[in-house]
């Protein structure tokens, strides 16, 4: 896999990510109310997916095999 698949990636999981922070129920959760979602955290959030998808995947599967 070339870095340029890991950023396609990166890109698509964040495009995710912005389409359901504009979505009106979850922009109104209070985790989420007063967070801003500008250019700096969408450039993160493409360099660093694969540990946010860990993180969720492995709190996904306690929540379910604890």
């Amino acid at each position: 896999m070339s870095i340029l698949n890991y950023f396609f990636i990166g890109a698509a999981f964040t495009f995710i990510v912005d389409l359901l922070l504009s979505m009106e129920r979850i922009r109104s959760h209070p985790a989420v109310e007063n967070q801003e979602w500008g250019i700096r955290e969408r450039i993160i959030c493409i360099i660093v997916w694969p540990i946010s998808v860990v993180i969720f995947s492995t709190a996904f599967i306690k929540q379910f095999f604890k």
